[in-house]
């Protein structure tokens, strides 16, 4: 699956022992955190980078995760 978006930084599990800062994929079909395939899950510099980027990512949805197995700046 293709999905195309904004990538940003925000709370996920906000009010739950587990709340932390998570990278999401904003997209029309709704957000998604993101992460990418064989990374770290907590812990992804790479995605940091693309942060406030618009992306194209190339991967599968699962429930409330995105996970990519490409990810490219979109053409401005």
């Amino acid at each position: 699956m293709e999905l195309k978006g904004k990538v940003v930084m925000k709370k996920f599990g906000k009010g739950s022992k587990s709340e932390h800062d998570a990278v999401y994929l904003e997209t029309e079909k709704g957000d998604f955190v993101l992460r990418q395939v064989g990374a770290n899950a907590f812990e992804n510099t790479e995605l940091k980078k693309l942060v406030g980027k618009e992306v194209i990512a190339n991967g599968m949805v699962k429930d409330y995760l995105f996970l990519a197995k490409t990810i490219k700046e979109a053409d401005q």
